[in-house]
């Protein structure tokens, strides 16, 4: 990297602790409630004391002899989730929270990493994504763990590791779909590490969390996600910051309550979601080069995260993969020139904060449902771009070591 662009990069690091950064922990550590991490937190503290993590007024009972907070939010996440945070044991809500900020900042600089390593992107390229992607801040602050689960996805993506991915899909259940993708490449031996991880990771979560209870995500948590049933989680669905293809139906089919799916907008969203990922899988059975495959599994990552229920702000920082993929195929010439204007706008309003959103819709009130659609527009744009990058990228040869 010449002088001149080390000073460029400097000064982006520097933007992006002034933007992002310094706001994101002054929104941090001046609360005592944690925000969605006194979700993982006192499930953790329930489990370590014996209790079930899922019995979510337990969850709340805790926050409140503890004066941070009246309600918490449902634990849904799989069992193996809790042994990455058991950490928390010994420290204050307030404290956990804290570090668990810092924690993110480290591994977002571990993906960055990663993503340079494995696709070769400028150094500038990344942090002006790092300053310019408002998500990452809302991640951030929120304390959740998409930044994790992202990072494993990319380590087992780069590296086509189904033990690694397995810890991923045990953390938050989403990145489990991408085998069907290795299924349609028929990466067998992938897969089968993955399934040895996942029933690796739940074994040794039997010490702290007994058979029946585990089961119980399985058999009682994990198919309320379909329907919006997130385990009593009381979020509306028709929150106008939710992105997701289940919330585009439910606006035209709205349900009885606002927390659960009508019928007809859960088939309908069934049917376009898993044939989307059928297609997607088809279209993705042949091998690419590094470049290729990142944006195929950047067009998955898009989906993985507009066929759930929910789509907030903070499940956004996710889409780093199929941005930076596709900053990678940019610069490799696997993108048509005539698509630059589109993928600009498309980065913009999907990167844009929502207040940013909330201003727009003030100014241009007769194209307010456009404007609060934006970002899920500018998510599918981003995704068919990443197809199209990938179908223009050179195919290679799979080896028969790989079947």
């Amino acid at each position: 990297m010449s002088f001149r662009l080390r000073i460029l990069f400097v000064i982006l690091l520097t933007l992006y602790g002034g933007i992002s950064l310094w706001p994101a922990w002054n929104r941090v550590h001046t609360v005592k409630h944690g925000r969605d991490f006194a979700t993982y937190y006192y499930a953790t503290q329930a489990l370590l004391d014996g209790g079930d993590p899922y019995e979510t007024p337990a969850l709340s009972a805790r926050a409140r002899a503890e004066d941070t907070r009246r309600k918490v939010h449902p634990y849904f996440y799989p069992p193996p989730f809790l042994l990455g945070m058991l950490w928390v044991a010994p420290l204050s809500l307030k404290i956990a929270y804290n570090s668990w900020f810092w924690i993110n900042q480290v591994f977002l600089v571990g993906l960055f990493w990663s993503f340079w390593r494995w696709l070769r992107v400028s150094p500038i390229l990344l942090g002006l994504v790092a300053v310019t992607w408002s998500p990452i801040t809302d991640n951030a602050k929120m304390g959740q763990a998409n930044l994790v689960v992202l990072l494993l996805m990319v380590l087992a993506l780069r590296w086509r590791s189904g033990l690694i991915l397995s810890t991923a899909a045990m953390s938050k259940m989403s990145p489990a779909l991408l085998l069907g993708w290795w299924g349609v490449r028929k990466w067998w031996r992938a897969i089968a590490g993955a399934v040895f991880g996942a029933i690796a990771l739940s074994v040794l979560t039997l010490p702290l969390m007994d058979f029946q209870t585990q089961l119980r995500f399985y058999t009682d948590v994990l198919p309320g996600f379909s329907s919006g049933d997130y385990h009593g989680l009381t979020v509306r669905i028709s929150l106008p910051a939710n992105h997701s293809i289940p919330d585009m139906f439910n606006q035209v089919w709205p349900g009885e309550t606002e927390h659960v799916l009508s019928a007809s907008a859960q088939r309908a969203s069934s049917v376009v979601s898993f044939g989307l990922l059928g297609a997607l899988a088809w279209l993705s059975r042949r091998r690419r080069d590094a470049i290729g495959d990142a944006c195929i599994a950047g067009a998955f990552t898009v989906l993985l995260l507009i066929i759930p229920v929910y789509t907030y702000e903070h499940h956004l920082v996710m889409m780093l993969l199929p941005v930076v993929a596709l900053a990678a195929a940019l610069q490799h010439g696997r993108i048509h020139r005539r698509w630059w204007p589109v993928l600009g706008f498309a980065y913009v309003v999907t990167a844009w904060p929502l207040f940013w959103l909330r201003t727009v819709q003030n100014w241009v009130p007769d194209a307010s449902w456009v404007i609060q659609e934006s970002k899920f527009f500018g998510m599918l744009t981003i995704g068919v771009a990443c197809l199209v990058a990938a179908l223009n990228s050179p195919e290679t040869p799979q080896s028969l070591s790989e079947e």
